[in-house]
């Protein structure tokens, strides 16, 4: 057997995987309940959250040039807006609680 058989042949076996794989796949991504929703809302904020913290830690360093702290102090204050927004859809959502929750423990 050549090796441009041998190449055929995994590619032809690759495609009928994801072929098959690719009709199991959900063709809609939306959430459906509101479950789902909260618990999206909430994953996003508890990324803005730790990004917020990885952001403030930076900006603690020393030897950080001008330039390096605005844009640090940018970036922070963008993801207190998002963090804010989260808020606001997290409390439409019923999730308020747990959306102080994640912002306490991810604060720590």
């Amino acid at each position: 057997m050549s090796l441009s058989s041998s190449k055929e042949i995994l590619g032809k076996s690759l495609h009928t995987k994801v072929s098959s794989s690719l009709q199991t796949f959900p063709t809609d991504c939306t959430l459906e309940t509101a479950e789902q929703k909260r618990r999206f809302e909430l994953l996003r904020l508890a990324f803005f959250v730790l990004k917020l913290r990885k952001v403030e830690q930076r900006m603690e360093e020393n030897g950080l040039g001008e330039e390096r702290k605005q844009e640090l102090a940018f970036r922070s204050n963008l993801l207190r807006h998002a963090i804010f927004q989260q808020v606001l859809t997290l409390i439409q959502l019923d999730a308020r609680e747990q959306a102080m929750q994640i912002i306490d423990a991810c604060r720590k």
